[in-house]
């Protein structure tokens, strides 16, 4: 890729940043930052950094997500559901992700623990999972 093409798919990116932000979506903004997090990594460099970003950003939607529910009055537990039925295997969550798959837990148990997103996800945009 020449130097032009990196630079703008580095803008590209910087625009789905600042777009996600704006738009306080913070699953896409984690995909977002693993998509940066491979990007550096094909281009051997460290990406842990940006990894961390893409699990804290989707961590944040999760939490928020089980705080809804909790407000509600109506869920009490939730269960997690792994990727399994794409047609293309490969897109199927990883190992980690389907030991978790159908498991269920009380809503105060998820806010403590944090089981979504999986911080050992193998999928390289991070865990897929949802509640």
């Amino acid at each position: 890729m020449t130097k032009i093409n990196l630079d703008k798919q580095w803008k590209y990116f910087n625009q789905d940043i600042q777009k996600y932000i704006k738009e306080n979506d913070f699953y896409q903004l984690g995909n977002t930052y693993y998509e940066m997090a491979e990007f550096v990594k094909k281009e051997g460099k460290d990406n842990n950094y940006l990894t961390n970003l893409g699990y804290q950003a989707k961590l944040k939607f999760q939490n928020e997500k089980l705080k809804e529910y909790k407000n509600s009055g109506i869920v009490n537990a939730v269960e997690i559901i792994a990727v399994t039925n794409c047609t293309n295997t490969d897109n199927n969550s990883c190992e980690v992700c389907l030991k978790l798959n159908g498991k269920i837990f009380p809503i105060s148990e998820a806010l403590l623990s944090n089981p979504l997103p999986v911080k050992d996800c193998l999928n390289i945009y991070g865990c897929r999972c949802c509640y």
